[in-house]
């Protein structure tokens, strides 16, 4: 049971004195508004008139009271959305929007990431936001819904950051936090604008030695975005990113009883090595850069010329005494024209483009003995994707109660493997893959401030290389794998109660044929194969509200049910798949794991203008989720809550913050992640308990 501390009492004698301080001051002339979204329709368009689920996180929200590491810090504001912090370094955080992309192990899949435009995602559909930077997001935009596959495969949602610009003066920011696990945290941000040229560049520095044993990790990252305004129709800006992480210790995930026993522990050592005895780890590095061209030909016509390239590579050492390398190079282009006119005297915008994505690995495996790699190979194969799209987006508006807006994506992937160790085999082989994705959407407005919606249409999610690897047998490529398809349809209200108050209501309906779900896994190595058919559907509420006396309040509830609507077998027998031992069926019905029947963000912040203060108490609830395919097992719901407050002081040309946070107040012991079908049954990555992070930072404008 959970016993008060003088922490907690302090924080709720704060909660209580808010009224008392509120009285100081008058209610808060802003007025709420909607934001304004480019994921959309790839053109600048108020978020309040499209027929789309879309919500964005400003800048200032990214950072107030935040560590700036992982999207998970605020992705929780959105509904629909499930941005898990694994509270391990060593895998990339999961991502999950109506339930598409809850399956992935590691890494992103099923969602679309981008970051100004540049896509974070592979063409086979995989990606990481291990290279978001959040020190100078301006905002990050989240898209659900059938207008998502307008961005291609893999794409049940978007998630696009944007950096903001350059400060107007030259400026100079820094930082550092402290908290609980001696953590510590450097930043320091550099911008301005000299004439016709704009800038911002970040470098930060980031150790822990982990909630968890076996989980320090060092991580370095470098983010720069330079503009040069060539003309009044002209802009160049070029978006460079590197990423350094080296030897981030992975605890690897524990069962449901070591777990509630003791979740800072590795998994135990059972006569087959342990996290700590085999010193799994990663080491990473990551850097990209783009360039993108913006020329308006008249006030009609302009175009967005876009190209990009990067190298990643990676080192996993895992439990099984191997070591998996990926040494990548990736790149492509992307060309759009846009149209801005008039149809039948009424307001018309249409974006046709080409876009192509090539990414080339060297994938090679090799022996380890507790964390020291043994030279000679025990797999080599270069494995290549790419795609080719195109695709056009319109929007017209016939009347001024009414917008109509639809699109097209044709999509064609290749895949290619070339196994290049052929003592045990030859394993190599090709796959191409190919969809037309349509969507269409409309918008009636019911009055000054309240439109209805509805939007329908069809998107698809191809294997990753992950899972067209290797067949049930581990032996040769998965041939006979395909890409699941999807029918999305969705109808919402978009409502200003208010000029305080903007309600967004959707209710939405998928159904997917040949589900990717996994078939087997044996010493690290996981088989997939298409199921049948399965079906989400729910709905997703927001409320924001400007409340008097300077006190907010903000929501977000989803309720879903997700499920599979056919019966399919997995398999174990002569495997080490314990959740499958002996082969199982898993009956129609049965939940897809790794989705949540609801999840609840609530949040009510306050700010005193004479003294900069500001503070705000969060509660996050999760319901249960199950953990493999066949429902046996399952993560319990949880309810947690944090508490953030701090300063703002101004002075001429200086500005200092100061914050601290403490999350997980009442020390809950949960599951903040799970690793669906996991193959001994380590399921669950733990939460911290109570933890705090404390801040300070300055900047000053020359």
């Amino acid at each position: 049971m959970f016993q008060p501390t003088p922490l907690t009492l302090a924080i709720a004698a704060s909660l209580a004195a808010f009224p008392a301080w509120a009285e100081e001051t008058s209610a808060d002339s802003a007025v709420i508004t909607a934001p304004v979204v480019v994921t959309a329709t790839r053109v600048e368009q108020n978020s309040f008139d499209l027929p789309v689920s879309i919500d964005v996180v400003d800048g200032e929200t990214i950072r107030e009271g935040q560590p700036r590491i992982n999207l998970s810090e605020t992705a929780v504001r959105i509904p629909g959305v499930v941005v898990s912090n694994r509270n391990n370094p060593a895998q990339d955080i999961a991502i999950s929007t109506r339930g598409f992309g809850a399956r992935s192990a590691f890494g992103v899949r099923g969602v679309r990431l981008y970051a100004d435009g540049i896509p974070m995602s592979m063409p086979d559909g995989a990606g990481q936001t291990g290279t978001f930077n959040l020190d100078t997001a301006k905002s990050i935009e989240f898209m659900r819904g059938p207008f998502s596959a307008l961005y291609g495969n893999s794409s049940g949602g978007v998630v696009q950051l944007l950096t903001a610009d350059g400060e107007e003066m030259p400026t100079v920011s820094g930082g550092i936090t402290f908290g609980s696990y001696d953590s510590q945290r450097e930043s320091l941000t550099f911008s301005g604008q000299e004439g016709a040229f704009n800038y911002i560049v970040n470098a930060a520095h980031q150790q822990s030695d982990g909630y968890r044993d076996h989980s320090e990790s060092t991580r370095d990252t470098l983010h720069g975005k330079f503009s040069y305004q060539a003309s009044e129709d002209t802009k160049i800006t070029l978006l460079a990113t590197a990423l350094d992480q080296p030897e981030s210790q992975d605890p690897l995930g524990l069962t449901k009883a070591q777990m509630h026993a003791d979740p800072r522990s590795i998994y135990p050592d059972t006569g087959g090595g342990n996290a700590e005895s085999r010193n799994t780890h990663v080491d990473r590095n990551h850097v990209q850069a783009g360039v993108v061209l913006d020329h308006n030909f008249s006030e009609e016509h302009s175009i967005r010329l876009m190209t990009y390239y990067g190298q990643r590579e990676n080192r996993q050492y895992l439990v099984t005494n191997t070591v998996s390398t990926i040494d990548r190079d990736f790149g492509g282009a992307d060309a759009r024209w846009t149209y801005k006119s008039t149809l039948a005297d009424k307001p018309f915008t249409v974006t046709a483009g080409l876009n192509y994505d090539t990414m080339t690995d060297d994938r090679r495996a090799y022996n380890a003995l507790n964390g020291v790699l043994i030279p000679g190979e025990t797999r080599r194969e270069d494995q290549n994707v790419h795609n080719f799209d195109q695709y056009v987006q319109a929007t017209w508006e016939p009347s001024e109660r009414w917008l109509l807006t639809g699109g097209l994506r044709h999509t064609k992937i290749d895949f290619d493997i070339d196994d290049q160790f052929l003592s045990n085999g030859d394993n190599s082989g090709s796959m191409s893959f190919s969809n037309t994705s349509p969507v269409a959407g409309v918008t009636f407005k019911l009055t000054p401030t309240v439109n209805l919606y509805a939007n329908a249409g069809k998107g698809f999610e191809t294997p990753t290389f992950i899972e067209l690897n290797y067949d049930r047998t581990f032996s040769t490529i998965n041939n006979t794998i395909k890409p699941s398809e999807s029918k999305n349809y969705e109808v919402g209200v978009k409502a200003f109660i208010s000029d305080m108050t903007r309600v967004n209501l959707a209710l939405f309906k998928v159904d997917t044929e040949k589900e990717i779900v996994v078939d087997t896994s044996v010493g690290g190595q996981t088989a997939y194969k298409n199921a049948g058919d399965t079906e989400r559907k729910g709905l997703e509420l927001s409320i924001d509200s400007i409340l008097p006396n300077n006190f907010k309040f903000y929501a977000a509830y989803t309720l879903m049910s997700a499920e599979y609507k056919d019966a399919f077998q997995c398999f174990g027998s002569g495997t080490v798949n314990l959740w499958c031992t002996g082969d199982k069926t898993v009956d129609a019905g049965n939940k897809i794991p790794g989705t949540y029947s609801s999840t609840t963000y609530a949040e009510l912040s306050w700010k005193h203008a004479p003294t900069g203060f500001s503070t705000a108490i969060e509660g996050i609830h999760f319901s249960k989720t199950y953990v493999n395919d066949l429902n046996t097992e399952s993560a319990n719901p949880y309810t947690t809550f944090n508490w953030r407050g701090g300063f703002t002081q101004k002075m001429t040309a200086w500005e200092f913050n100061e914050f601290i946070r403490v999350d997980n107040i009442t020390d809950k012991n949960y599951s903040a992640s799970v690793k669906v079908n996991e193959t001994r049954m380590r399921y669950y990555e733990p939460s911290s308990s109570r933890n705090w992070l404390f801040g300070v930072s300055a900047s000053y404008r020359f």
